[in-house]
């Protein structure tokens, strides 16, 4: 009789061995710090025991500037069936964080310098003649130039993801 409990008992440690052997063998994309990280294990907690673990956190891809959707996404954790799907799962939310940071910053700039120069919705030229402001410039020896886009640049792939920086 106490052979069955024995064995019954290394059945079911077994069991319960093997299922934790499986779940590091899964890897998945999450959220950790407001960053993007790379997980081993899978996003549950068994009774007190998390069956997951930080295999690399990646401070330079910040969730504020991934769009919503993708936020949500790593924030609701992101399956992958290895490491190779769950690093290029990775590259691919780096590129998109890195293309929406830039243009965060390139906006930014661009409304620093219209707030400088005067221009746009707030510019403080209220009630003056365009001219006036052209002749003063002309007077004092400056001339207006087209200073090219301040900011960041972006390449050719980041041009691409852009647009999808605001959308939900």
């Amino acid at each position: 009789r106490s052979v069955y409990i024995v064995l019954a008992l290394a059945v079911i440690g077994g069991g319960l061995y093997g299922g934790y052997r499986w779940t590091q063998t899964q890897y998945f994309v999450g959220a950790k710090d407001e960053n993007v990280a790379l997980f081993q294990g899978i996003s549950q907690d068994l009774a007190w025991v998390s069956l997951s673990k930080v295999e690399k956190n990646h401070p330079e891809i910040e969730l504020k500037y991934l769009p919503p959707y993708q936020r949500k996404q790593v924030e609701s954790t992101i399956a992958e069936g290895n490491i190779t799907d769950a690093r290029e799962k990775i590259a691919e939310l780096a590129a998109q964080a890195s293309a929406c940071k830039k243009d965060a910053q390139r906006r930014a700039a661009e409304a620093e310098t219209r707030a400088r120069t005067g221009e746009g919705e707030a510019g403080g030229t209220a009630g003056a003649p365009a001219t006036r402001t052209s002749a003063t410039s002309s007077a004092k020896g400056t001339k207006p130039t087209t200073a090219p886009t301040p900011g960041p640049s972006l390449s050719e792939e980041e041009k691409k993801l852009v647009p999808q920086c605001g959308k939900q």
